[in-house]
């Protein structure tokens, strides 16, 4: 039942700057599956998938890594072979360093450099104006440095702080992001980390590179779990279930070797409850299936253990804002 989705949000933002241009996005959607009318539903969302190929699209359709989001033309291949001259350097700071230098240059806005002291450090990115697109770009770009850094050294690097210079959004998945909620309406994007990972020896050989690199934008998109939070084990147990409706706090407490009010305790900490996470497991395991068009709704409804379709139908709207049919449209 393994399935994640991303909230529609970071489609409507990737493909904002080519309707800008005149360019068809309608094309976009339709190759990565997506039908049209979800995007202006701020609840809906879309499976991983669907969204990394929402951006391998307009990557052909641009000739852009940055889709147009950025105040000028970053060629295809650039991203490679920038990630070819980090990945001989010695320690993340070297590579950080090297990082922030081609940004300065090669993507046309400020830079700050690396800044902090003995404990913590902080990665700033300042755009070059206050529009949504600058505030857009410095926000991708401390995600892909993070992302990116984290591969480089083999752990996910923890961070303690993460600044965003947009107003605060009603649908976002940010902490799932990030691990932590984001500061918003800040000067500049920004993360802060603690400085003892600056002297982690970078690991990956360039085989490693070509390898990640295939995997492109999902690598640098979608979280990976070097180091899996309370919430995102619950929620691989739940997933393994092929009825998660029916699993009790107990059964994934009891081999977590905490208790059912200790692992709730937990989940608040992180923001979220064990209802939650079987509703989003739940969710978007129907959003995959509804993508893929294998079922029928009557046969996904049973599959989920809901006990009639129109169960299904009430809860997937509350969920999406959208009934099942609305997804369907993917394969029209």
């Amino acid at each position: 039942m393994a399935a994640r989705t991303v909230a529609i949000q970071l489609i409507r933002a990737a493909i904002a700057p080519a309707a800008a241009r005149g360019l068809d996005v309608g094309h976009v959607l339709r190759e990565a599956g997506i039908p049209a009318g979800l995007v202006d539903e701020d609840a809906a969302r879309v499976t991983e998938a669907q969204a990394a190929r929402v951006i391998q699209v307009l990557w052909s359709v641009t000739g852009d890594e940055m889709v147009g989001l950025g105040p000028m033309v970053i060629p295809r291949g650039t991203f490679r072979m920038v990630t070819l001259g980090l990945i001989h350097t010695p320690d993340l700071r070297a590579a950080l360093r090297r990082l922030i230098e081609f940004v300065g240059i090669g993507i046309g806005f400020e830079v700050t450099e690396l800044t902090g002291d003995a404990t913590t450090t902080r990665m700033i990115v300042t755009p070059g104006g206050r529009s949504r697109a600058d505030q857009l770009v410095g926000a991708i770009g401390i995600v892909v440095g993070h992302r990116f850094a984290s591969w480089l050294i083999g752990r996910e690097i923890a961070l303690t702080a993460v600044e965003l210079p947009e107003p605060a959004p009603s649908h976002a998945d940010y902490p799932s992001i990030f691990g932590v909620a984001p500061a918003f309406d800040a000067p500049a994007a920004s993360i802060a980390f603690g400085s003892e990972y600056l002297n982690a020896p970078v690991v990956r050989n360039e085989d490693e590179l070509v390898a990640f690199l295939r995997n492109l934008p999902g690598a640098l998109l979608f979280r990976q779990d070097y180091h899996p939070t309370t919430s995102s084990r619950v929620r691989r147990m739940v997933e393994r279930r092929p009825l998660p409706d029916l699993l009790t706090v107990e059964d994934v407490a009891k081999p977590l070797n905490v208790s059912a009010q200790h692992l709730r305790r937990l989940l608040r900490d992180e923001g979220t409850t064990f209802r939650e996470i079987k509703e989003d497991v739940l969710r978007d395991a129907a959003i995959a299936a509804l993508a893929s068009g294998r079922e029928t709704v009557d046969e996904l409804s049973a599959r989920l253990g809901f006990s009639e379709p129109s169960a299904f139908r009430r809860a997937f709207r509350r969920w999406t804002g959208s009934p099942p049919g609305a997804y369907r449209l993917a394969q029209g």
